[in-house]
């Protein structure tokens, strides 16, 4: 009975020292791939489209304000659309750049504007909330028709094709550029609010790319679309389903299935 006892304990030790063994080879081959793929990733060539383009940060004056912006253009000569790209909650951050430039490789000169110049520039996304709520909403406007006065001046710019694409917090500004700049070649939204009158003033149409689970703003595609139409202006609009409001921009809300469709959509529109 005692020889039995030690073999079934033996048995349990050999058992467990293979399982540990193998789980141990199991965690050092996740590691490794897992080492593998994040060394790819890092090693990996900057995009093609990269070597394409060329990207500044400039000022333009706006009532005597000296304005921020970033700006890429894609290489090369002669006349090319333009974009205003306006920049949401959290300001000029690396994402907006990032969109900068995807539509400067796309063949426009992209603008984007640091709509909170006045106030000290982008800052952290902790302080960059309480950073917007200062500034007056006409006055942003006012300062985005600066910039596309700026791009009017452009030798590189079609000024007949100037179009604004708002995310966020700039959608609605987007909305309100439309209306108050009458050379606007087209307006796009992105999970952006809508201003609750004014429609008949709208000199271009509007694209707008909704999130399924954005309460705050989704809700309104119908109601926006009415006034629209009763008002005889051009209203499109799409919701993205399963997404949250961020679903352009890379972060924890990013969905790349419904980001990439909202771009060609987005694209397909300004290069009517």
């Amino acid at each position: 009975m005692k020889q039995l006892t030690l073999r079934i304990t033996r048995f349990r030790l050999d058992f467990l020292s293979q399982t540990l063994s193998i789980a141990a080879f199991a965690a050092s081959a996740f590691l490794l791939v897992f080492a593998l793929h994040i060394a790819g990733a890092s090693a990996a060539p900057r995009p093609a489209q990269d070597a394409d383009i060329d990207t500044d940060t400039i000022h333009f004056d706006s009532s005597g304000v000296a304005m921020d912006a970033y700006v890429a253009r894609p290489k090369g000569g002669g006349r090319h659309p333009a974009v205003l790209v306006i920049h949401g909650e959290q300001g000029l951050d690396d994402s907006m750049r990032a969109i900068a430039r995807q539509f400067a490789a796309a063949g426009f000169v992209a603008l984007a504007p640091d709509l909170a110049s006045r106030l000290g520039g982008t800052r952290t996304p902790a302080q960059m909330a309480g950073t917007l709520r200062q500034l007056p909403a006409n006055r942003t406007v006012q300062d985005l028709r600066a910039a596309f006065a700026f791009l009017r001046k452009d030798s590189s710019v079609d000024p007949a094709k100037i179009s604004s694409v708002g995310f966020g917090w700039g959608g609605w500004r987007s909305f309100m550029l439309a209306s108050s700049e009458g050379e606007l070649y087209r307006a796009v939204v992105y999970s952006g609010a809508t201003p609750t009158q004014g429609f008949d003033e709208l000199h271009a149409p509007v694209l707008a790319n909704y999130a399924q689970y954005d309460f705050r703003t989704t809700g309104n595609a119908l109601q926006t679309e009415k006034a629209m139409t009763g008002a005889g202006k051009k209203f499109t609009y799409y919701v993205y389903p399963g997404v949250q409001r961020a679903f352009y921009s890379q972060g924890p809300q990013y969905d790349a299935a419904a980001a990439q469709m909202a771009w060609t959509r987005t694209l397909d529109f300004l290069q009517k």
